[in-house]
């Protein structure tokens, strides 16, 4: 039986938890499904209804700015909240709110959201929806609502479809949580916080620009999704609409471009980006010794504000080690299983494991992508590989390495804590 970690923050939490949304209380100005299903219908426009998620702790104060610059358009707002009519400008009376549908067990239900999002749709109410994120919530359970699932999602696809997603934050709150390690209102999260930056395609930055705080926060954006869109918004800067309609979330891209995915395809040696930023993947074909390396995950490694990838325990031959690390979390949990584990002769190799599968432990390996401000690459790797087995223990071979002390929790092949459905789209 493994050990209960000794401290809350080794303590295993996993994303896919139940999110239960604030009790709601209706307002005149909140409409709910069955109202809209009810109203009279206006001319369908011929053009797929765009939908954007916002998330961060700056959402409703972006959604608040969206509207105000955008009169002439008719929104409508699922809301992960209570709203009221005072949260939005008086120019937005006709404003459709509706707050995102709750499961009976708590958290929200897919399928009552989704014909929330029909009903907004198929009347012609509104010419831009928008879904409130909340805190505790990756912005990908939303999206995923846009994916083809069978008839239904195909059906679902012919009335909406995903415009972007967007994150607001303050650039000192940004650098608070995911740099400093600090507690900050708003901010659930701070591994929940780097995984909603890592999906959104435009990220809006509150600060002045001139400020050394927003061009770090800038850097530290930058290196955790180096493709995305950043808007700053301060009192010394006018905010474009961040909202297109003619845009469409391009899911591939926010898979593969996360900044620790991508720094994974590059060559290897440490990457420098702006103010001071320093980043590199940490790689070895030798597994874990499970007790070092969870002595190691104890204490936060000094100057990283951000690490994420896959790793190899030598207790446990079958499993991906799946670490997630921002500001002051950590959090390690099962991701699936290593091709070399599959004993099927009807097993296909994906084409980009070949250059990374190596005898006789096949795709097994440790790569771990690393960001810091300053990091000293050189020693944070001297750690790691302390934490390998050493010669001896190689040569021991297989069945001893099962009888190592391991004080991870349990980990069982069923489970998956990852914001993919499969183990290929984990690239391991």
């Amino acid at each position: 039986m493994s050990p209960t970690p000794p401290n809350p923050r080794a303590q295993l939490r996993w994303r896919a938890q139940v999110v239960r949304p604030p009790t709601a209380r209706r307002r005149p100005r909140v409409l709910d499904a069955r109202h809209l299903l009810t109203m009279v219908e206006t001319p369908a426009t011929s053009k797929l209804l765009p939908v954007s998620i916002v998330a961060g702790p700056d959402a409703r104060t972006l959604v608040q700015v969206v509207l105000s610059r955008r009169e002439k358009c008719r929104f409508g707002l699922l809301a992960s909240g209570n709203a009221d009519a005072s949260d939005f400008p008086a120019n937005h009376d006709q404003l459709l709110v509706e707050h995102l549908a709750a499961a009976s067990g708590g958290g929200y239900d897919p399928g009552q959201i989704k014909a929330q999002i029909s009903a907004f749709a198929e009347k012609g109410l509104v010419d831009h929806l928008i879904i409130e994120c909340d805190s505790k919530t990756h912005p990908i359970a939303l999206a995923s609502l846009f994916l083809p699932d069978g008839a239904a999602g195909r059906e679902f696809a012919t009335v909406a479809r995903l415009s972007s997603i967007l994150l607001a934050i303050e650039a000192k709150a940004l650098l608070n949580s995911i740099v400093k390690g600090n507690d900050e209102p708003n901010v659930t999260s701070s591994c929940i916080l780097a995984d909603q930056i890592e999906c959104a395609d435009t990220v809006v930055l509150n600060g002045n620009p001139a400020e050394s705080d927003f061009k770090a926060a800038r850097a530290v954006v930058s290196a955790l999704t180096p493709s995305t869109r950043i808007m700053p918004r301060s009192l010394e800067t006018t905010l474009p609409s961040p909202l297109d309609g003619e845009r469409s979330f391009d899911f591939e891209a926010a898979f593969a471009g996360a900044g620790w995915r991508t720094l994974m395809e590059t060559e290897p040696g440490v990457r420098n980006g702006d103010e001071g930023v320093t980043m590199f993947v940490y790689r070895a074909r030798r597994p874990f010794h499970p007790e070092k390396f969870w002595n190691l995950i104890q204490e936060p490694f000094a100057g990283v504000f951000r690490a994420k990838g896959f790793f190899w325990l030598a207790s446990r031959m079958d499993m991906v080690g799946g670490l997630n690390i921002a500001g002051a979390e950590c959090h390690y949990s099962p991701a699936g299983q290593w091709w070399a584990a599959i004993n099927s002769d009807d097993a296909e190799i994906p084409d980009r494991l070949k250059n990374e599968w190596a005898q006789p432990f096949g795709d097994r390996r440790q790569a771990i992508s690393f960001m810091g401000i300053d990091l000293n690459a050189p020693e944070l790797s001297a750690r790691l590989d302390a934490c390998l087995l050493s010669e001896s223990e190689m040569k021991a071979g297989e069945p001893s390495w099962a009888m190592l002390p391991d004080p991870f929790p349990a980990w069982s092949a069923r489970t998956h804590d990852h914001e993919c459905d499969d183990h290929d789209c984990c690239h391991h």
